[in-house]
C-alpha cells in the first residue's frame, strides 16, 4: 500500500460518481421533503462530513473505524469516540487494489482496499480499524492494512448456538471495551454505557418506525430510499440522523399517497450488503415496477432490527446483552443459521412479500452457498426466489434488467390468477 507520503486527498471523481448516484435516486423522488437532507449529506460524506470529523478530531476525539456490522457503536461512543463505516460501494477503486488481491476476490474488499489506497479522507482519520472475522477475505484484507494502520481484530463465532460461543464472543467484546478505553484514555463507565445503549436503540426504534410504513399496499417511500437512510447512519452524527429521521418518519405516516400503484409487486432483498454509489440491484427492481418492502442485508435492516434489551443496568448485564444482541445478527456466517430463515420468513409474513431477490457479490462465498436453502425453504412458503449474483461494473446491468422484469411479470401473473 501507499505510504503516508504518497496518499492523495480523496479523487473527485469519486465523489462526483457519488453525487450522480444520489441525483439518479433524487430524481426519482419529488414528494418526500425529509429526503433531502439523506440526499444532501451522501453527496457530502467524503468532504463536509470528513471535515466535521477532522474538527472533532483536532479537540482529542479518536476515530474508530469499522468494517461490519458486528463492531457495537455502544462501546465507541461510551468511550466518547466516533464510530465510522469503511465498506465501499466504488467500481473505480478496483483496478488499483487488484494490483494487491486476486481479481477473482469479493468487490466490496477490493473497493474498500482501493480506496483506502487512493485516499479516503476517513480511513485517513481513523485511529484504529476494527475488523471482526466474518469472512476470509476481511481477514486477509485486515493483514494489508495492519502493514500501515492499526488495526483489531474481532474474533467471531461460527454459531450463535452453544455456550463456547457466548463466552468467546463475550470476552471480544470485554477486550474491545478495554482496548478502547487505552485508547481514547477514557474509562467506559455503567453511566456512559448506558446512555449509549439507549442511544442507539433510539436509532434502531427509527429504523423500525422507517420499515413500519412501508406495509402500507402502496408505501410511502421507495425501498432504495430507505437504504440509503439506513446506509448514512454509519456515516452520520447520530444525533442529527436521529432528528432527520424522526422528521422523515412523521412525514411518511401522515402522506396519504403511495410511490407506487398497489399493485407493483412487493419484494425483499436479502443476501450480500448494497454499497453507495452501486446502487444498481435496488434501482433496477424499482425501476422495473416493483417495490421493496423490507429487506435483510447489512446495509438496510440487519445491523438494526433487535434492540438491546438490558435487564439490570450494570456493567456486566450490559456487555451481556450487547453480546448477545450482536449474535442476533443473521448474517450467512454463522453455521447453522436457523435464526436467518426465521427473521425472512417472518418479513415475508409481515410485510405481504410476494418474491425475495437473493443480492450476492461475486466471490461471496458464505451467502452464495446459503442461498440454495434460503431458496428452498422460501419456496416451500410459495415465495419465489431469483437470485441475481454481480459486481460493482455497470457490464451486467441490461442482463440484469432483463431477468428482473421476467421474474416481476412472473409474480403479477401469478398475483392475478390467484384473484381470478
Amino acid at each position: 500500500m501507499a505510504t503516508a507520503d504518497t496518499k492523495k486527498k480523496v479523487d473527485p471523481s469519486l465523489v462526483s460518481q457519488m453525487a450522480q448516484k444520489v441525483n439518479e435516486i433524487a430524481d426519482s423522488n419529488e414528494t418526500v421533503k425529509g429526503m433531502e437532507y439523506f440526499y444532501d449529506f451522501t453527496k457530502m460524506i467524503y468532504t463536509s462530513r470528513a471535515d466535521e470529523i477532522t474538527k472533532e478530531k483536532e479537540e482529542g476525539k479518536k476515530v474508530i473505524g469499522s468494517f461490519c456490522n458486528f463492531v457495537p457503536d455502544e462501546l465507541v461512543f461510551a468511550a466518547g469516540a466516533i464510530p465510522i463505516r469503511h465498506c465501499a460501494g466504488f467500481q473505480d477503486t478496483i483496478l488499483p487494489a487488484e494490483e494487491i488481491l486476486p481479481r477473482n476476490f469479493c468487490p466490496l474488499i477490493k473497493s474498500a482496499l482501493g480506496f483506502f489506497i487512493m485516499g479516503d479522507p476517513l480511513y485517513e482519520q481513523a485511529d484504529v480499524v476494527v475488523v471482526p472475522t466474518t469472512c476470509d477475505g476481511k481477514k486477509k484484507f485486515c493483514e494489508i492494512i495492519g502493514e500501515e494502520k492499526s488495526t483489531w481484530v474481532m474474533e467471531v463465532p461460527h454459531t450463535t448456538e452453544t455456550s463456547q460461543a457466548r463466552e468467546l464472543w463475550l470476552k471480544e467484546i470485554k477486550l474491545l471495551k478495554k482496548n478502547l478505553e487505552k485508547l481514547t484514555g477514557n474509562r467506559i463507565t455503567s453511566k456512559s454505557l448506558r446512555k449509549a445503549i439507549e442511544l442507539t436503540n433510539k436509532k434502531r426504534s427509527l429504523i423500525r418506525r422507517l420499515y413500519e410504513v412501508r406495509k402500507k399496499d402502496s408505501p410511502p417511500i421507495w425501498g432504495r430510499d430507505a437504504l440509503l437512510v439506513t446506509s448514512i447512519s454509519h456515516f452520520d452524527n447520530l444525533n442529527r440522523w436521529i432528528e432527520k429521521t424522526e422528521e422523515l418518519c412523521s412525514e411518511l405516516e401522515a402522506k396519504e399517497t403511495g410511490v407506487c400503484p398497489e399493485t407493483a409487486p412487493r419484494i425483499m432483498l436479502t443476501g450480500s450488503p448494497v454499497f453507495m454509489p452501486t446502487w444498481k440491484v435496488p434501482m433496477l427492481i424499482e425501476d422495473s415496477g416493483g417495490i421493496i418492502v423490507t429487506d435483510d442485508i447489512c446495509t438496510g435492516s440487519k445491523g438494526f432490527w433487535d434492540p438491546i434489551e438490558v435487564p439490570h443496568w450494570t456493567m456486566e448485564d450490559m456487555l451481556l446483552s450487547i453480546a448477545d444482541r450482536y449474535l442476533m445478527n443473521t448474517c450467512a456466517c454463522f453455521t447453522p443459521n436457523t435464526a436467518r430463515l426465521i427473521r425472512l420468513q417472518g418479513f415475508v409474513e409481515d410485510f405481504n412479500v410476494q418474491g425475495v431477490f437473493y443480492h450476492i457479490l461475486q466471490a461471496c462465498h458464505i451467502y452464495g452457498v446459503e442461498a440454495r436453502r434460503i431458496e428452498s425453504a422460501l419456496k416451500a412458503d410459495g415465495i419465489p426466489m431469483l437470485t441475481i449474483e454481480t459486481d460493482y461494473s455497470q457490464e451486467d446491468v441490461e442482463q440484469i434488467r432483463t431477468r428482473v422484469e421476467a421474474f416481476l411479470e412472473m409474480i403479477s401473473a401469478r398475483r392475478k390468477g390467484q384473484t381470478v
